[in-house]
């Protein structure tokens, strides 16, 4: 490990929290309610699921349990899987949980 690879993680928990923060202050969107992913699970409950693993790397400084990164990763995926079908804030809210769910799944 460089000297510089623990600032690089704490840039990148400032990140995420900061997408975080900006991302709570959105509200869910309308349009988004009666979305299923091709699984069938909802979108509300995948933003949900998404959402428990992003504030639990937060809390965890940056880390992320075996099981969470897992299921940070699938709800990731049944997510990106609707937004060809989406536009306009709805589209703009589940690329904001994906770009907040790569950087957690980029890093080792």
């Amino acid at each position: 490990m460089t000297d510089r690879a623990p600032d690089a993680h704490h840039a990148l928990v400032a990140e995420v929290s900061a997408t975080r923060a900006d991302h709570l202050a959105t509200p869910f969107p309308d349009g988004l309610r009666w979305v299923d992913a091709p699984s069938g699970e909802s979108a509300p409950a995948l933003d949900a699921y998404l959402a428990g693993c992003i504030q639990t790397f937060i809390t965890n400084h940056g880390t992320l349990d075996a099981e969470r990164r897992q299921v940070l990763i699938d709800c990731a995926a049944e997510l990106a899987s609707l937004l060809g079908d989406l536009s306009g804030d709805e589209a703009v809210y589940v690329a904001r949980m994906l770009r907040t769910a790569d950087l957690i799944s980029a890093q080792p």
